[in-house]
């Protein structure tokens, strides 16, 4: 993967380093609340988040998780722009790398 860590700029608010994927891959997001879990494409991500972009104007829930292949983490959608949503990785010891 020869993606680039994003540079962050005086109003950047993030702790962590995002790398910028540009939806070239996706994880599924479930919403925790009897739905199937949506596909979404990973825009980018760091330790801590992940910016996704959903498969439509879906309602979300605040709680839902992040799956990765086997792996789920605990998560927090912290803000919405049409079908982008930030999600935080609540339980973010549990890597993504």
């Amino acid at each position: 993967m020869s993606a680039k860590p994003k540079t962050q700029t005086v109003e950047e608010r993030r702790d962590d380093d995002r790398v910028d994927l540009d939806g070239a891959y996706s994880i599924r997001l479930d919403p925790c609340d009897g739905r199937a879990a949506l596909t979404c494409e990973v825009l980018d991500f760091s330790v801590t988040g992940v910016r996704l972009k959903l498969p439509g104007n879906v309602a979300l829930p605040p709680d839902v998780q992040v799956m990765i292949g086997d792996i789920t983490h605990d998560a927090r959608v912290v803000w919405r722009k049409d079908d982008v949503v930030g999600v935080d990785l609540i339980d973010e010891h549990h890597s993504l790398y």
